[in-house]
């Protein structure tokens, strides 16, 4: 089953923000793309903080959606352009995950397919209900 929390920008692609399979969910890289109402033009900030905080604003949209919360996230996996301060997205995570951290892997990629991506998450959950 298809996870969309409304996401217009979906409408036009072949993916989805999410798929249910079961009891497991799988959510789509998100990045931090936020798209100008006026001309669609995708805009980042240049800070890999600001644009994990995007991200995991995205994820909690994601979830609610699903019916799921951040402590049915079991993984995810960062692919990062750059290491500078990534070090401070611990704290985004430590917000929204508590004290009950999902395994995690990251990854360094040369680029990621939005010019101006520094960071994309992807992430699996699993839903006892």
């Amino acid at each position: 089953m298809t996870i969309n929390p409304g996401w217009k920008y979906y409408d036009n692609l072949t993916y989805a923000p999410a798929v249910r399979k079961g009891n497991m969910l799988f959510i789509s890289g998100q990045d931090a793309a936020i798209a100008d109402p006026t001309t669609g033009k995708l805009t980042f900030s240049e800070d890999i903080l600001e644009q994990t905080k995007v991200i995991y604003e995205k994820f909690k949209e994601i979830l609610e959606a699903a019916g799921a919360s951040f402590e049915d996230v079991v993984s995810t996996t960062d692919y990062v352009t750059t290491t500078k301060n990534y070090k401070a997205t611990a704290e985004v995570r430590r917000q929204y995950f508590g004290e009950s951290f999902p395994a995690s892997t990251g990854v360094i990629v040369k680029s990621l397919l939005h010019k101006g991506a520094l960071i994309e998450i992807d992430a699996v959950a699993i839903l006892d209900r």
